[in-house]
């Protein structure tokens, strides 16, 4: 088994192959050559609004003959910042660190062939996924966005709109904190061919485009629905930044899997993010359709249609096993080829015992 380092992944994997890989991981899921389970959160209170949560997924490609399963283990909090309830991530572990990994193992050996810490993984993935929405469902004509939210994730949505909408000439960008908004456009600058313009409010950003990004951490919404014009397309990160109107606007929303994500806590003691999601109340299922059967050619936007691509309580499911199958998968075979990563003999995950 290799054992593989976000610098190890950071050397090996890109923007566009990660969208390469998750293109076709999406349409073998649509067509019965892929296999996966829903997202699983489970929450333990600890004080102060703060809870323990293991989360994790998991799923299996036949054409790579390969299955893996992302573990998480975090410690959230849930917090009021600049007026808006946020669910952050404390860095817990030993040196402010983080803890998550992903376990890809061999349909045909059955044993693991790599553990690889997820962080730079996962933010490519959620940046790729969103990449192919907007490939696939932007209107033509589309040449300026607005984004809301400055932070990790959403350096990875501009990189992916940059291999998605290669017509792209500007994006405006919004995030509460004025400081953090202008560093953020001044760093990724030379990363993408398009402008990115710090804007003073989610309206300005977002009002007039036909191209939304919503990108926080936000419990409550970042933007109002009634701003949408018609033939537009929304990307959003998860369900709680954004509101009813757009919700109940998009004509149709696209999901990578119907099956939705499961939450458990102890009864009387449950998150907010939780209770928010049981609360959402509005009902997209009969405007769905899955990311796979769009990238399949099985969907046609119609005049004046408005879609959205939505994250976990967007309606469907969240980030799926199946996409961390994939992108591992090329991890692993080209960090082997460059030499990288750390080899544990696979004597030590075998047994004679039958489990």
């Amino acid at each position: 088994m290799l054992i593989l380092t976000n610098d190890d992944v950071m050397q090996v994997l890109t923007m566009r192959d990660c969208m390469a890989a998750l293109e076709e991981a999406f349409q073998d899921l649509h067509t019965g050559d892929a296999v996966e389970r829903p997202r699983s959160h489970t929450y333990t209170p600890l004080e102060d609004d703060r809870y323990y949560l293991f989360k994790s997924m998991d799923g299996g490609l036949k054409r790579h003959r390969v299955h893996a399963i992302r573990m998480s283990s975090d410690m959230i909090q849930e917090v009021e910042r600049e007026g808006t309830l946020r669910r952050e991530k404390i860095p817990a572990a030993e040196g402010g660190n983080w803890v998550g990994m992903i376990l890809l193992f061999s349909m045909d050996r059955l044993e693991p062939l790599a553990l690889v810490q997820d962080g730079y993984l996962q933010r490519t993935r959620v940046g790729a996924t969103s990449g192919l929405a907007a490939k696939y469902l932007t209107p033509e004509g589309v040449t300026e966005a607005g984004l809301v939210g400055t932070g990790w994730q959403a350096g990875a949505q501009i990189i992916a709109l940059k291999e998605a909408l290669p017509d792209l000439k500007k994006v405006s960008v919004y995030s509460r904190n004025r400081e953090r908004r202008e560093e953020f456009c001044r760093v990724n600058a030379s990363q993408v061919p398009f402008a990115l313009d710090p804007v003073n409010s989610s309206a300005e950003a977002v009002q007039g485009k036909r191209l939304w990004v919503l990108a926080t951490n936000a419990l409550e919404p970042v933007a109002d629905g009634n701003w949408l014009l018609p033939d537009s397309h929304v990307n959003s990160l998860q369900g709680r930044e954004m509101d009813w109107a757009t919700l109940a606007r998009a004509d149709r929303v696209i999901a990578r899997a119907p099956a939705t994500p499961t939450h458990w806590a102890p009864a009387g003691f449950e998150p907010a993010e939780m209770r928010i999601s049981a609360g959402k109340g509005v009902d997209t299922s009969d405007r769905m359709i899955m990311l796979g059967s769009v990238i399949a050619g099985g969907f046609k936007r119609e005049p004046g249609w408005v879609t959205l691509f939505g994250g976990s309580e967007a309606g469907g499911s969240a980030g799926l096993g199946i996409q961390f199958a994939a992108v591992a998968n090329v991890v692993y075979r080209r960090a082997r080829e460059a030499g990288l990563g750390f080899e544990v003999d696979g004597k030590w995950l075998r047994q004679g015992f039958r489990p």
